[in-house]
């Protein structure tokens, strides 16, 4: 049996319309040496037959059925199953161009496997509007990491898909998935395994298609209880603060990525009190404001700027103290987005 070089895992729910498409594309791919671990998350429809039908004609596909639990256990089921020595991700409603694991694994030299490898990708809204997102080749060491976060904006580019990630470095540091989280959890993945390595190389070309489906139910424009919302927040700032300590990162170096932690600790975390499926009563939201501006009041002073001005609004009533105003204006937000939906 020849040696797997690369484990491909493709969570699955509900996507029948568009796995034979993602399928087939991960199935001509020029690069021989990969398996595929698809890991059906309790499909209601299709799916699971798609599923099967792959896994008996092509011996590289392999099918995990389970009851649904999310796309981060679908992954971590994925990444259990995994025997190859590099890790890929792909949805399950987009596809991938037949050079897509070629280039990739390209960017390996020798034995190494300290390093996260990730290449460009193609947007694609319809067949005229394609979007081209792409990096030129680099390798960033020990010295210029701080080049990933300033220039690269890293942290918008938590997707999980066009990345090779070492198997042995998730297994050896038990990377997984949060499963508490519902929102930003590839970008979680991402930021543990950076506090493992030592080289971030980029590729050229775009080899993946990702696909903006029209009405999609995506998780990232939910929000979620403020519970859900601020654990996922609080990782986020401590894998941040890890990472700057390992590569000895600068202050300035860390700005948009400060200004992402900030928008989104505003955003979700506070607007998770206020939406309709998950407000709390007033005392209790009037409390928690409180105790939130208490732990956080310095992070939000130093970083308000960063923000869209609704969210500066938000942060200047809670360093101030005037929380049953902010909780005024934060209904009132609330009830604006539920308006433009």
């Amino acid at each position: 049996m020849e040696k797997i070089a690369i484990s491909v895992i493709i969570p699955v729910y509900n996507a029948e319309k568009f796995l034979r498409a993602c399928l087939a594309s991960v199935q001509v791919q020029s690069f021989p040496y990969f398996e595929v671990w698809l890991v059906n998350d309790g499909s209601t429809d299709g799916s699971a037959c798609v599923c099967d039908e792959f896994a008996e004609k092509d011996s590289r596909f392999h099918v995990v059925h389970t009851s649904n639990k999310g796309v981060s256990a679908a992954r971590n089921k994925g990444l259990e199953m995994a025997k190859g020595d590099w890790v890929n991700f792909v949805d399950s409603d987009d596809t991938v161009d037949k050079d897509y694991l070629l280039h990739l694994y390209q960017a390996i030299e020798g034995d190494e496997n300290d390093k996260l490898i990730f290449q460009g990708f193609k947007m694609v809204v319809s067949d005229k509007d394609i979007i081209y997102r792409t990096f030129k080749k680099h390798r960033y060491g020990l010295d210029d990491m701080y080049l990933v976060f300033q220039e690269l904006k890293m942290n918008r580019s938590g997707y999980p898909f066009a990345k090779l990630y070492s198997n042995r470095i998730i297994k050896a540091n038990q990377i997984r998935f949060i499963e508490e989280i519902h929102y930003a959890e590839d970008v979680m993945f991402m930021l543990t395994y950076m506090c493992h390595i030592a080289q971030v190389q980029t590729v050229e070309g775009a080899n993946y298609n990702y696909y903006i489906r029209k009405n999609a139910n995506t998780l990232s424009q939910r929000i979620f209880s403020f519970e859900s919302e601020y654990t996922c927040y609080q990782t986020y700032l401590s894998r941040i603060r890890v990472i700057k300590e390992r590569f000895a990162l600068p202050e300035k170096s860390l700005a948009s990525v400060y200004g992402v932690i900030t928008e989104y600790l505003v955003r979700r975390s506070i607007g998770g009190l206020y939406q309709k499926q998950t407000r709390k009563p007033k005392k209790e939201r009037l409390r928690i404001l409180k105790e939130f501006t208490e732990e956080q009041i310095r992070f939000l002073k130093a970083h308000a700027n960063f923000c869209p001005w609704p969210h500066r609004v938000t942060i200047f009533l809670l360093v101030n103290h005037f929380y049953y105003l902010c909780d005024s204006y934060s209904l009132f937000i609330a009830f604006v987005r539920t308006i433009k939906k």
